[in-house]
């Protein structure tokens, strides 16, 4: 299981997956990773060559984050991308337990 930011592009999630250390939580419980899509977008942009003429919020993204107190996966992401087949990508992308995940749509990923 990993927490990051993520993109979902032609078909496919791109983005960063990393573990964490159940220390990290905020006084919630709350396990987020410091890293901001903005900036990590021109290393992706260097990547894909697809990419380099779009910003970093033109394409569907979102966040991964952890709640310690229910044990449960947060994914917060773009209401574009709420479709069975993207989540299971996604899921696979963090290494997450499809079932242990709490799905949230949120305006701050609208594209």
């Amino acid at each position: 299981m990993k927490i990051g930011i993520f993109w979902h592009f032609q078909n496919q999630i791109i983005g960063i997956a990393h573990d964490f250390d159940l220390s990290d939580q905020d006084s919630l419980g709350l396990i987020d990773s410091a890293y901001i899509h903005v900036k990590y977008w021109e290393e992706f942009r260097n990547q894909i060559a697809e990419l380099r003429h779009i910003e970093y919020e033109e394409i569907p993204r979102g966040r991964v984050i952890y709640n310690s107190l229910s044990n449960k996966t947060i994914v917060y992401m773009d209401a574009k991308l709420f479709k069975k087949r993207i989540a299971k990508q996604i899921a696979v992308f963090f290494e997450l337990n499809f079932d242990d995940v709490i799905w949230q749509k949120d305006p701050h990923y609208k594209t």
